[in-house]
């Protein structure tokens, strides 16, 4: 299957929201686009398997990752608004701590393809580089720590793993992600609060900007 986009998201609440427009089949025309939607699974292990196998599924000129996400303390992103990330960092407490390293040869970066950013940009979102990690991060001084050695804005446990499926086959990459929470303690219970409408915010962010996405 061919498609001018593929959007990917972790689980199937966060593609509700393009349901409308796309159908059940998560297929459609949209903008001037052909677009596919698909689930690539949560976690980073699990979405970077499951945006590669979809990769091969749909041969795509871009890849935008949508969902939710959280927002550092202090980065100035709030819950509400919508993030399209410049760039895209593997991030580990225990590598912040020093007690654990990333081996040289290993890719901890990915950067986002410039004119889609842009586009989502032009659209609504926010700009904010993203700090991929492990498992969610609910202690508020670790969140502290993590922002303050990362640089980064928000947190998402995905978004490494497809940025890294995407470059390994050369696909243009770049996420929109609406903040659900504060990382730190309150994180789980703020998501569960706000992430339909985090997500379809997300959504209609991408919706506005397709038409100038690459084709």
């Amino acid at each position: 299957m061919n498609a001018d986009v593929l959007i990917l998201a972790a689980f199937h609440p966060e593609l509700e929201p393009l349901r409308a427009r796309l159908g059940d089949a998560m297929h459609a025309h949209v903008g001037g686009r052909d677009v596919v939607a698909r689930v690539v699974g949560i976690g980073l292990s699990m979405a970077a398997a499951g945006a590669a196998m979809r990769l091969v599924e749909v041969s795509a000129r871009a890849v935008v990752l949508v969902g939710t996400c959280g927002a550092y303390p202090g980065s100035g992103v709030e819950i509400g608004q919508v993030v399209a990330p410049s760039r895209v960092r593997l991030v580990s407490p225990a590598v912040v701590d020093r007690v654990a390293q990333f081996p040289d040869p290993m890719s901890v970066v990915s950067e986002a393809h410039g004119p889609s950013v842009d586009a989502l940009r032009a659209a609504g979102a926010c700009s904010g580089d993203l700090a991929t990690t492990l498992a969610i991060t609910i202690d508020d001084a670790t969140a502290a720590r993590l922002a303050h050695a990362s640089g980064a804005a928000v947190e998402h446990l995905e978004a490494h793993g497809v940025a890294s499926a995407c470059a390994a086959r050369g696909v243009p990459f770049a996420a929109a992600l609406g903040v659900a929470n504060v990382v730190g303690s309150r994180a789980r219970d703020e998501w569960r609060a706000h992430h339909r409408a985090a997500a379809a915010a997300a959504a209609e962010v991408l919706l506005r900007a397709i038409d100038r996405l690459p084709a």
